[in-house]
């Protein structure tokens, strides 16, 4: 299970990498060679197509954790049933929206209702149907290269997506740098697609032929079968659909496209540790449905600690390293293009720190097919959230965003998604709850306390001193969250481990 986990972790960490390099990459080249409102409307509109990404209504995670059971179970004969059907379902959903929404954009100017002005509305209609369309067929050609995740290689799987991503950064890159527009970047950026997926199917004819996707396969039964938790992860990503994009489409129109790219820069930065974060829980997904399959609960115990404690840990460095450096940071990586709101940046920060746990226990209740309570809390939160976010908009301006993701969260999941998790692993959710936040408290003081000493101490070129500050938070952070975030017998377990590993002979 390491080693999976391990080149797992690394291919996500590389991937995420690669995200986060061409963001860095790429916001300073888009703001060099568009003018500002045009990149905050092409974001405007990213965001418009992002949100038909919830027409996949959860299929892909239910499909995954069931194909996972299946494949372990080594019952072959379901495992084609529910692949086939979920296929059925996506070439499905792919058609029929995409003809739909053509339909929509003959019909309505949608661009004009989200505020923009700069790209022409033909432009703009034409970019957001292929955009649209990518990710309409993104959910089927994603289905084929599940297949490496549900035979336990997740790697495989994630290292096609890092093609995928690459490709599509150096798209961007060229139109960018041969003076494309938004349509061209929409109509290329949807080869790395094509030719990823080609590869993929050509790689599993080599080597998994028997499990090879058929149409012919799906039946309305197995449809139905995966529809019940598919649906409480649709709901999921309508939920984080609307909390991602909801906030954008609402600057864009009160404040205008050049404050939609503060914002969405601020909060690429403060999401850079998100990425790491969501790493971790992505690669330990497969693993822990393995772990409820064959009902090791102890370990699913464990691990519900442990990821608790490392996800607050890293959250918190990160923002103790932010909370000073990084109206520097923007500034530099904007090359001085945008004004840096610290505020801003700092409320993402505490925001991100007071997520990490509820999104370390929904990883447990997700990975066994168990959310329907998540689902319910995910779903509250995003309206609370963007409510909020409306309310706080005209007296706190763009602050509102930060603000009310807190308040959505702080009423709707720090509370009800950790408990439901230990409900279903029968774990003492009053001790976690009482040790998890004690340490949250911790680790957030000592990581800002880090940062100030760092900050006044640091010496050399910006790069130098950011790196000599995360160094200063990173340490503090998890030495405070080691005594404070984690119970004696976990400490005792991962130090048994560690001598173990470290104790254990090199073959010859």
């Amino acid at each position: 299970m390491l080693k999976r986990v391990l080149r797992s972790i690394a291919a996500l960490f590389a991937g995420q990498s690669l995200n986060t390099i061409g963001n860095l990459l790429l916001v300073p080249l888009f703001l060099s060679r568009w003018p500002k409102a045009e990149y905050g409307e092409w974001l405007a509109l990213s965001a418009v197509v992002a949100c038909f990404g919830v027409t996949d209504l959860g299929m892909n995670s239910a499909a995954a954790n069931a194909l996972t059971t299946a494949y372990a179970r080594r019952d072959l004969t379901r495992f084609r049933f529910l692949q086939g059907s979920a296929m059925a379902f996506y070439v499905g959903i792919a058609l029929s929206v995409s003809a739909l929404l053509g339909c929509l954009i003959v019909l309505f100017p949608i661009p004009n209702w989200i505020g923009v002005r700069q790209i022409p509305l033909v432009t703009a209609s034409c970019a957001v149907w292929v955009l649209t369309a990518r990710i309409l067929w993104q959910m089927p050609a994603a289905q084929v290269s599940t297949i490496y995740r549900a035979t336990g290689n997740l790697a495989a799987t994630q290292w096609f997506g890092n093609l995928q991503a690459l490709g599509v950064i150096v798209v961007t890159v060229a139109v960018l740098l041969f003076h494309g527009g938004v349509l061209q970047l929409a109509l290329w950026g949807s080869a790395p697609l094509v030719v990823v997926t080609f590869g993929v199917w050509r790689a599993l004819r080599r080597s998994h032929p028997e499990l090879l996707p058929k149409l012919s396969a799906a039946r309305i039964a197995g449809v139905r079968e995966l529809m019940s938790p598919s649906l409480m992860f649709g709901l999921i990503m309508i939920s984080v659909a609307v909390t991602t994009q909801g906030p954008i489409l609402l600057v864009s129109r009160a404040l205008g496209g050049g404050v939609v790219a503060l914002l969405v820069t601020t909060r690429t930065l403060g999401n850079v540790i998100r990425t790491l974060i969501g790493t971790l829980n992505v690669a330990l997904w497969p693993e822990l449905t393995r772990l409820d399959a064959t009902g090791s609960a102890v370990s699913l115990r464990l691990n519900h600690r442990l990821l608790a404690f490392s996800s607050t840990a890293l959250c918190a460095s990160f923002a103790g390293a932010l909370w000073f450096e990084g109206g520097e940071v923007i500034s530099i990586w904007t090359q001085g293009r945008l004004t840096p709101d610290i505020w801003l940046l700092r409320l993402f920060l505490l925001a991100l720190v007071l997520q990490a746990p509820w999104l370390a226990s929904s990883v447990f209740t997700a990975a066994s097919n168990r959310h329907g309570k998540l689902s319910c809390s995910y779903a509250v939160s995003a309206v609370l959230t963007l409510a909020a976010t409306a309310i706080l908009l005209r007296p706190c301006g763009v602050l509102a965003v930060p603000l009310g993701a807190i308040l959505g969260e702080a009423l709707a999941c720090y509370h009800f998604v950790p408990k439901d998790t230990c409900a279903v692993l029968d774990e003492d959710y009053r001790r976690f709850a009482v040790q998890l936040w004690i340490g949250v408290a911790a680790m957030l003081c000592a990581a800002w306390g880090a940062a100030w000493v760092g900050h006044s101490i640091a010496v050399g070129p910006a790069p130098v001193r950011w790196l000599q500050v995360g160094m200063l938070t990173t340490v503090a952070s998890f030495l405070s969250g080691w005594y404070t975030g984690l119970r004696s017998d976990d400490r005792a377990i991962l130090v048994r481990w560690g001598i173990s590993q470290w104790s254990r002979p090199y073959p010859e």
